[in-house]
């Protein structure tokens, strides 16, 4: 094995296929937090504090859908992160600059299903944090929570939905209605409208399941009409991972992002779905600066950058490094 690295793009799982990126026209210091956001992998370069933070509102969701790592993964505790605990990530955060969040992390949850996700979302706001946003299977975006969230001052949302029909759709986000989701969508975005607002803009994203791809054209017409932007995101077979796969392949994330669980532990990774790392907690104290900065994520980037991922326990059988070092072998 030798120490080349290959460094892929650094948004390499998600793929707009209609409409405008929803990361657009923000200003000087939004396109230079985004320069860094590329940069700082490419450069392996560590900065004082991370660009972005995975917050988990809840590791619970009310969908069971086959491809995802709920599904697959001990994502347990069910629980759902209290305010106080947010209000100690952020002001960190806002101290040290932290630029974006997003409230869930690596299909660990529905954070709609957090009662205080308005309340969140404005806190973030009143802090200076400039990305706000969240993934979302849209199934709770009711006109009352859409109207808090607008107010509130989120930036974006990405829905997750396959197809452009009951069948489809049902067949794959089990426990959901299309037509009620669909409604939820079109209402969200003519409130939007109505509150002229410009934001939060919208992405529907769909998991590129290989089935699913005969109908891709169809589903990039159908939605572009609707929201602001339409995007894949590959298939991570969870249900078949590859471990000890040796490739000189760094992971982007050690060098911009960083993960906070519902009950305040700081994690490496949001694809850690078992806490195996912990790096403390912001509840007894400990700062997701220190973490970052700290011993841990040190040997794990420097391995990362040495081609011997797969020695690192979380890393090695890890559903996103698996996806991409396949593609890197020409495996889609």
């Amino acid at each position: 094995m030798g120490i080349t690295v290959v460094v892929i793009q650094v948004n390499p799982n998600f793929h707009t296929i209609g409409g405008k990126s929803v990361i657009r026209g923000r200003g000087p210091r939004f396109l230079e937090y985004r320069r860094r956001w590329a940069e700082w992998p490419r450069k392996f370069y560590v900065g004082k504090f991370p660009l972005h933070l995975d917050i988990e509102a809840t590791c619970s969701c009310n969908l069971r859908c086959p491809f995802c790592a709920t599904t697959y993964e001990p994502i347990g505790g069910g629980g759902f992160m209290s305010f106080d605990t947010f209000k100690k990530i952020i002001d960190e955060g806002a101290e040290y600059g932290l630029r974006a969040i997003k409230l869930n992390s690596g299909g660990r949850g529905e954070p709609m299903l957090n009662k205080s996700l308005p309340e969140m979302v404005a806190y973030a706001k009143s802090k200076g944090i400039m990305d706000v946003y969240f993934n979302t299977n849209a199934t709770l975006l009711t006109h009352d929570i859409g109207t808090k969230l607008i107010k509130a001052g989120l930036d974006r949302i990405s829905i997750s939905l396959e197809g452009t029909d009951a069948n489809v759709y049902e067949k794959y986000r089990v426990g959901a209605s299309f037509e009620k989701v669909l409604k939820n969508i079109k209402e969200f975005i003519k409130l939007r409208d109505e509150m002229n607002l410009g934001k939060p803009l919208v992405r529907i994203q769909a998991v590129d399941l290989p089935e699913l791809r005969p109908g891709l054209q169809r589903y990039k017409e159908f939605w572009e009409k609707i929201v602001d932007e339409v995007a894949t995101i590959d298939f991570k077979d969870y249900s078949h991972l590859q471990r000890n796969l040796a490739n000189d392949w760094a992971c982007p994330y050690l060098w911009q992002r960083m993960m906070v669980g519902w009950d305040g532990t700081i994690s490496l990774c949001q694809f850690d779905y078992s806490n195996s790392c912990k790096l403390g907690n912001i509840n007894d104290g400990d700062t997701i600066r220190s973490a970052w900065g700290g011993k841990i994520m040190e040997k794990v980037r420097e391995l990362h950058k040495k081609g011997r991922a797969h020695e690192i326990s979380i890393c090695n059988g890890c559903a996103f490094r698996t996806t991409e070092i396949l593609k890197l072998m020409g495996g889609k």
